[in-house]
């Protein structure tokens, strides 16, 4: 990769987020095999056009992921993906680029059915009339927007947290944000199926009656309902089976992994509660 930034012709000065971002990625996509030395300090700084002590903090980040682990006998080494914080949104997203695997989306839809239709069931129990109406107000949003649209999804969002909230337990209100990447991707490959447009608006629309008449059972069999619906869509057009992810020749980054500046919106800097289909 050319040390020299393609636009200005000048090594950029990225913050160590962005950088942290970039290593990140490849890291994930499989770039260094685990227990593998990422290259030298010097080495990878001038690779990435970064001073060294934005490289650093950058390393601290992703350690704080579970993604590495400094030594100064051994530099830094990439962490067993078990030993990876798979709950962070940072992680979730960056597993998440690229075409997804079956074995993938399966897990992300079970851990949503372990939570969803319950938090579904508590909130037609508990469900207080501000919340009623924060879920009633994200359910016309949803019904408003074009499915395929960034409206779509935030509403969709919105529906989710606001289910969540209306449970009444702050524990799985909280989950929210831990969960919000795995939710957004699935967005992404279910809202790419001609047949969710059929589907979509229905089958929220029934999980809200449900909770709305206080129909426990109703709330739970409806979501779980919608889950097991977006699950087949998601398996759909993810690939079959684990792949096992591509190397990159050598150690080197390549020049697409380093976000330009106009990219600067880091997900690792920041991060929004949201929950969604």
């Amino acid at each position: 990769m050319s040390k020299r930034s393609a636009v200005s012709g000048h090594a950029p000065r990225y913050r160590h987020t962005e950088v942290a971002v970039a290593i990140g990625r490849q890291i994930v996509g499989g770039a260094w095999a685990p227990g593998q030395a990422l290259p030298p300090e010097d080495a990878l700084s001038r690779e990435l056009g970064v001073s060294r002590s934005s490289l650093r903090e950058a390393i601290k980040i992703l350690a704080g992921k579970g993604l590495v682990k400094s030594s100064p006998r051994r530099g830094t080494v990439v962490r067993a993906q078990d030993q990876w914080n798979l709950f962070d949104a940072d992680v979730l997203s960056w597993r998440s680029e690229g075409q997804l695997s079956a074995d993938f989306v399966r897990e992300l839809f079970e851990l949503r059915r372990m939570i969803e239709p319950d938090a579904a069931a508590l909130a037609a129990e508990r469900a207080i009339p501000a919340r009623l109406n924060a879920l009633e107000t994200a359910m016309a949003a949803l019904a408003a927007a074009d499915t395929h649209s960034t409206h779509s999804i935030e509403a969709d969002l919105a529906f989710h947290r606001a289910v969540l909230a209306a449970s009444g337990n702050q524990l799985l209100a909280a989950l929210a944000p831990v969960i919000e990447a795995s939710l957004t991707l699935a967005f992404r490959v279910t809202r790419a199926t001609p047949d969710e447009l059929d589907h979509v608006i229905p089958m929220h629309g029934a999980v809200v009656d449900a909770i709305i008449s206080g129909d426990a059972a109703a709330a739970r069999a409806a979501m779980r309902g919608l889950l097991a619906r977006s699950e087949h869509d998601a398996l759909a057009v993810a690939r079959p089976g684990t792949a096992a992810r591509q190397r990159a020749a050598g150690c080197a980054l390549s020049q697409n992994s380093v976000p330009r500046k106009e990219e600067a919106a880091s997900s690792a800097a920041a991060q929004d509660p949201a929950l969604g289909t």
